[in-house]
Formats: C-alpha cells, sequence, structure tokens
C-alpha cells in the first residue's frame, strides 16, 4: 500500500476518533491535550521541492489547521482538522482552494515533530495548499524535504506580490517532422486561459487550441486544462513565463516553454464575405481579422465586435466567446450563448461557416460565411 492510500485511512481512522470523543463529551479536553504541544504558526519554504513559492502552516490548540499565503493568516488556502496517532499527527483537509471536503474525499497529510520543533511531512506525498499539490520530496533533489518551520519573531516575509500580467504572450517557433509550430498563450481576467498552436500543413494554414483556468501566487502559475489535470508553471518575471504545453498537435508529453509577452498581436488572417437577415432577403458584408493570441475582430455592416475565436481545423469547428457587450471584459466563462460554426481551408483557402456576427449595437446575431482574402 502507498502512503497516500496509508495517510487516507489513517485520516479516517482520525476523523472517526474525532468524531467518537465528541459523542462521548470528551472532544475539549482530548483535543487540547493532543495538539497544544504543536500549536504555533510555520513558514514552509518550498523553493527546493520546484516551487519559488513559502507557504505559511497555523495549527491551533483546538485542533484546527490553516493554510494561508501571507503571514498574518488573512487568506484560506487550505483548511481543516489535525489529531494525533500513536507517533505522528494527521491532517484532515475540510476545505481546499474554497472548496468544502469531506473525510471520503481522501484529502489526508501527516507529519512527524523533530528534536527543534519543526514539522516533518516527508512521511505522506502530499500537501494541499489553493490549486497547488505540492510534493513532500523531489526526485530531482534528494536531499529537499517538506518541512515547516516555527516562524521567529524576527522573521521577514518573503514579497507575495506577483509580476504576472493578463495579455498575450509568444514562444519561439518549433520545428518537428518538417512541420514549424508557432505557439500563443492568452490569459484573460475571468481566469480562464488559451494556449493555440497554428501551423502550415500541405499549404493550408491549420489550428489547435487548449482551453482551461488557471490561478497565479507570486511566482506560481497553475493551469486547469479542461477536462485535465493541474498544471504547474513559473512567472519569470512582467514579460516572461515559463509555460508547460504540448509542443505539437502530435505530442504526448508537455514541454516547458518560454513565452514571452506581446503587447499587439500581429494579424495571421482577414476574412470577408457576407451574412444574411433570414426571411428578409437582406445580406451585408463581413470583414474578419483573426489576431496570432486568437482573437477576432469582426465588422458586419458598419458595426465591429472583438472576442476569442478558438479553432481546431483537425476537427473543422471553431467556438466563439465575443467580449462582453457591456464592460468589454475578454475571456471564456463570459456569458454569451454563441452556436459554434465550422472551419475548413477550401482551395487552400481558411473558410468559417456559421460565424455568428452582430450588425448594430443590439444583441441579435447574424449567420455569415467568410473566406480568406489570400
Amino acid at each position: 500500500m502507498g502512503k497516500s492510500a496509508g495517510r487516507y485511512l489513517e485520516g479516517l481512522m482520525a476523523a472517526v476518533l474525532v468524531l467518537g470523543m465528541t459523542g462521548c463529551g470528551q472532544s475539549e479536553e482530548k483535543k487540547a491535550t493532543d495538539t497544544k504541544e504543536v500549536a504555533n504558526d510555520y513558514y514552509v519554504d518550498l523553493t527546493e521541492l520546484g516551487m519559488n513559492l513559502t507557504i505559511y502552516l497555523r495549527l491551533e490548540e483546538d485542533g484546527n489547521f490553516l493554510f494561508s499565503n501571507t503571514v498574518d493568516f488573512a487568506t484560506n488556502k487550505s483548511s481543516g482538522t489535525f489529531q494525533e496517532s500513536e507517533d505522528e499527527y494527521i491532517m484532515v483537509y475540510e476545505t481546499v482552494n474554497g472548496e468544502e471536503k469531506s473525510v471520503s474525499d481522501g484529502l489526508t497529510s501527516s507529519f512527524v515533530v523533530t528534536e527543534d520543533g519543526s514539522l516533518d511531512f516527508t512521511g505522506c506525498d502530499y500537501i494541499y495548499y489553493g490549486s497547488a499539490k505540492a510534493t513532500t520530496t523531489s526526485d530531482d533533489n534528494p536531499d529537499a524535504q517538506l518541512i515547516a518551520v516555527v516562524i521567529p519573531e524576527d522573521y521577514d516575509a518573503p514579497d507575495t506580490e506577483s509580476e504576472f500580467q493578463v495579455g498575450s504572450y509568444e514562444a519561439a517557433d518549433m520545428a518537428e517532422d518538417g512541420v514549424t509550430y508557432l505557439h500563443t498563450v492568452a490569459f484573460y481576467e475571468d481566469d480562464s486561459y488559451m494556449h493555440m498552436i497554428r501551423y502550415e500543413q500541405d499549404g493550408q494554414m491549420c489550428f489547435w487550441y487548449e482551453t482551461g483556468t488557471y490561478g497565479v501566487n507570486t511566482t506560481q502559475l497553475a493551469l486547469e486544462p479542461d477536462g485535465g489535470s493541474r498544471i504547474s508553471c513559473d512567472v519569470v518575471d512582467a514579460e516572461t513565463l515559463q509555460v508547460s504545453v504540448y509542443p505539437d498537435t502530435n505530442a504526448q508529453e508537455r514541454e516547458k516553454l518560454e513565452f514571452t509577452r506581446i503587447e499587439e498581436p500581429s494579424v495571421i488572417a482577414e476574412l470577408s464575405g457576407n451574412g444574411e437577415v433570414t426571411g428578409e432577403n437582406e445580406t451585408f458584408d463581413v470583414k474578419v481579422k483573426v489576431y496570432a493570441d486568437g482573437s477576432y475582430e469582426a465588422t458586419a455592416a458598419d458595426f465591429t465586435e472583438t472576442g476569442i475565436l478558438s479553432i481546431n481545423t483537425a476537427n473543422g469547428y471553431i467556438k466563439q466567446y465575443p467580449d462582453h457587450p457591456e464592460t468589454s471584459v475578454r475571456g471564456l466563462k463570459q456569458v454569451a450563448t454563441v452556436p459554434a460554426g465550422t472551419c475548413s481551408c477550401e482551395g487552400g483557402k481558411l473558410t468559417f461557416n456559421g460565424l455568428r456576427v452582430r450588425k448594430s449595437a443590439g444583441l441579435a446575431r447574424y449567420e455569415c460565411t467568410v473566406v480568406a482574402d489570400k
């Protein structure tokens, strides 16, 4: 049985023990006896474990614990209860990253107290902190261990401000099997992101994308792809990110690439065509610009709208996310129901069918077909 499974069973036993004592009317006295000796505030430096981050742990005399990103513990990154069990302490998580958890979720950690009063977590696999799941040891650095140290009175907390900026970033071109892949990743204000790959194959412009949500904590950037697991990335500085992505459309493993912030993404395609007002025998001109970061600008009649286009030429469809019509906030979480359209490369020219555009400030949308000008 692995450490995770063992910790899970021990967590269950600890939770049952606490509940059992509550039923006997002995909870307060027993918990204080078990936990008051380790009650204190601790800091955990995760740098050697591959995360350039310091986090904080508060153990309270009543058997509650709290992980935070600030030394004043103003933010709850995860919390729960802890209980002594033989020669170690078991932590059972009740909230993680704002979501309630139960014993059945199996989120537990454990620690032992060292001679100097620090807490050694290497007997378990993980601690759960916000959107992160920090390992307690490192394959790359055998000497690295997750140790929580009592915060001294003269402790100088590191800066918790992040240099991360929302916006668009691009990586250097990558070649694989004679095909050059161009990568961009865009981070939006609503905590969503899109990674887009574009490339040419057989004289046709092709696109692939990944979408999901992200979170930032100082120098740590965490991606959670739609339907996938959390991916750890890094904020290098205000202009540079290290992002773990698929290097090409056939890749099975991610690689960490360096992305540099771009202020004005370039136009990669210009399309034009016609839209039609159903039942009124009315047509109107439509022009669409697609930018390197997946954003678009659509002009129908004399009205212009902007937003995001997720394009997958292999599957032959596009998803459209217009900017919020009132606030202009851009992101994949904006409430706008726009049916998916289709895309193709007819005659070598990128073509969108079923793109929905507005031709006035009203919210009505009209279907159109646009073809790349060249």
